[in-house]
């Protein structure tokens, strides 16, 4: 498990993982809209999680091969990996403005009803 060994490739996947955890922690800790505890917690274990294995090779390789599966196999694994939770966060990102909308307009309509009882 070395650690020198850092090409450009593992140098800009580590800065954009980099990047992903202290805009969250950004946005977690100013209390932006659409932010919560769980969504900064799997952005931290995710580009985390992305850090490590690419610092750390070996470690991939010695998951892989005490599952079973071939080393060939973790690249494919990781690259899949790392597309789902994008798409996992911007999913929930989707959600989260889709829930706020409708508790806005619940909230517009309860008010122009007790508007229409007091009239």
């Amino acid at each position: 498990m070395n650690f020198i060994d850092f090409s450009f490739y593992k140098i800009i996947v580590i800065l954009i993982s980099s990047y992903f955890i202290v805009r969250q922690l950004y946005k977690f800790l100013n209390r932006e809209q659409y932010q919560s505890f769980i969504k900064f917690i799997a952005t931290i274990i995710v580009w985390g999680g992305v850090i490590v294995f690419i610092s750390v090779p070996g470690l991939s390789h010695f998951i892989s091969e005490k599952l079973g599966l071939g080393k060939n196999l973790n690249t494919l694994i990781f690259t899949g990996f790392i597309l789902v939770f994008i798409l996992i966060f911007k999913l929930i990102s989707i959600i989260e403005k889709v829930e706020k909308n409708i508790t806005d307009i619940v909230r517009k309509e309860a008010l122009r009803e007790v508007k229409n009882e007091k009239s």
